[in-house]
């Protein structure tokens, strides 16, 4: 960075010194022109490498305080885990569907809104669900998850009519919305229970019957 610095003072030195030659020199002016127009853009490459560089310098600044930080010596990689979506078969046995990897240390309640996202669009048919809150009740930690109803639209999916219907279905949208909320063979950190309503109400339709209560692991 100082050599670029001391490049463009040498160049500019250069310049004074031929624009005084060029008041003596009349007959030379066309060839001072050229060697001007030459060094001033010489300058302008020089004045680009130096920005350039501080640039560089501040990144490097920035990755060596992220590694005093880190205490090692080496920059910490952030750990990624996988969380199984589950759907179900006809008979209500649980079947893993697709999984979503999230960061370990990533919020608890932002976990939960990601594999609501993935269940709604691999399970549900692109039905939404919102994770609204993770609530202490009795000692235990309940995840509060509300159902958003389908938009009623020729064709659109509804939670009433496609997935709350028939004891068969019923039976398998239990078991999708409860085990992939609940994964209980999460042996880390988790909520204890779940709670779902339905835009915003509670859930009371025959083939769901669980869906009306907390449901816990």
């Amino acid at each position: 960075m100082k050599k670029n610095m001391l490049k463009i003072v040498a160049i500019l030195m250069s310049l004074t010194l031929l624009a005084a030659c060029g008041n003596k020199e009349n007959g030379s002016a066309g060839v001072n022109e050229d060697t001007v127009k030459q060094l001033e853009e010489k300058i302008v490459s020089l004045e680009a490498d130096n920005a350039a560089l501080k640039e560089e310098n501040e990144a490097l600044k920035v990755e060596i305080e992220e590694l005093k930080a880190s205490g090692s010596g080496e920059l910490i990689e952030e750990e990624e885990e996988e969380l199984p979506v589950f759907g179900a078969e006809e008979d209500g046995t649980m079947t893993q569907v697709i999984s979503v990897v999230v960061k370990t240390d990533e919020p608890l309640l932002t976990k939960m809104q990601m594999l609501g996202d993935k269940l709604g669009e691999e399970v549900f048919g692109g039905l939404t669900m919102k994770a609204l809150e993770i609530k202490e009740e009795d000692g235990k930690n309940i995840l509060y998850v509300d159902l958003i109803e389908g938009s009623g639209e020729v064709g659109a999916k509804s939670w009433i009519y496609d997935y709350f219907q028939g004891s068969t279905g019923g039976n398998m949208t239990e078991t999708a919305l409860t085990e992939t909320f609940l994964q209980r063979e999460y042996a880390g950190v988790w909520v204890d229970g779940v709670h779902f309503t339905l835009d915003g109400e509670k859930i009371e339709f025959d083939h769901v019957p669980n869906l009306s209560d907390t449901i816990l692991r």
